[in-house]
């Protein structure tokens, strides 16, 4: 089904129109839980494969909190799910088959983690976006390739607490493909890098620069209507939270904003954020029509303490590793 943003109660380019010429269009994705196929765009979900390309893995030293299975991950969210009842609220109310079953996948590994102190074999990537151009308007490149798959590590680098992200851009024509995910027994450092399988509902947006990222003077004027207005926030009016493709990105919460340029030095652009559980949930203006007042947490990733996982991609070359940065 599509899902609608509501209308910002204030016009932020009107009130300031020197904000019109940066306005840039983002494409909310509005992830929802579901069966995807390999056929289709989606969040998780399987990857269609060229047959003859094997799946890739990461061969970097790995950090991990407790070492699951994907079938053990998703085995212990069906059970919570379950316990935390059809409306997701509670209180936690588990059958006993079912907390014997969580205990049991606990135990199994926590056991696990203990005995293992290094993995020999690279780790398998996880799919984490795949999207069609004819689904989604806002992807760069489209003149070139049909189809962007975003993957990423389950495991934590040193000194770098966030997944490693790998990019594949396709012409789905150009080769035989095939239907392609991770097997059920492959190992994953953190359960919350794990996303669940969700199809996607694009929408276009218009959004606005952060403060960090407009010109001069600019951000203190509308901070200072901010002061003297009550019901007045530019960040929740300007950046639309949530998964999302291209536009001006997330908000920058954990450190100032900057350019991000390529290792090339090319300017890098938007390509995808990846939005930490609940995000935008205090922010009304972004909900959609469709939602009413309930937050959707269909993906059910958390990146460091609850941050997005901006993905940047070189403007000039689609061979260059992607900028990321924890926001």
């Amino acid at each position: 089904m599509p899902f609608t943003s509501p209308a910002r109660p204030y016009d932020v380019a009107e009130l300031w129109p020197e904000l019109a010429p940066l306005a840039r269009t983002a494409i909310r994705l509005h992830p929802r839980w579901g069966r995807p196929t390999a056929d289709q765009s989606s969040i998780g979900g399987p990857l269609l494969w060229p047959e003859d390309e094997s799946w890739p893995t990461c061969a970097a030293p790995h950090e991990w909190d407790v070492l699951a299975t994907l079938d053990e991950v998703a085995e212990h969210r069906r059970i919570m799910a379950r316990a935390w009842g059809p409306d997701g609220m509670g209180p936690l109310n588990f059958s006993t088959e079912d907390e014997a079953r969580r205990d049991l996948i606990n135990e199994t590994r926590t056991d696990r983690t203990r005995r293992t102190e290094a993995l020999t074999e690279p780790a398998a990537l996880l799919p984490i976006a795949q999207l069609f151009t004819r689904d989604v308007p806002g992807l760069p490149l489209r003149d070139r390739f049909d189809l962007l798959q975003v993957l990423w590590c389950p495991f934590d680098h040193a000194e770098d607490y966030q997944p490693a992200v790998h990019l594949r851009w396709r012409n789905t024509a150009d080769q035989p493909m095939v239907a392609a995910f991770p097997p059920g027994d492959t190992l994953v450092g953190f359960e919350n890098y794990v996303p669940n399988p969700c199809t996607v509902a694009p929408e276009s947006v218009i959004e606005h620069p952060d403060y960090d990222l407009l010109p001069p003077g600019l951000a203190d004027r509308i901070q200072e209507h901010e002061r003297i207005t009550d019901d007045f926030f530019y960040r929740e009016l300007a950046v639309a939270p949530g998964w999302k493709v291209a536009g001006h990105g997330s908000l920058w919460m954990l450190i100032d904003g900057f350019e991000v340029r390529c290792e090339c030095g090319a300017e890098a652009k938007p390509l995808l954020n990846a939005a930490s559980r609940r995000a935008g949930s205090g922010t009304p203006h972004w909900i959609p029509v469709e939602d009413g007042d309930r937050v959707e947490d269909a993906v059910e990733i958390v990146i460091g303490r609850g941050a997005d996982l901006q993905i940047f991609h070189c403007g000039t070359d689609p061979t260059h590793a992607p900028v990321v940065e924890m926001v």
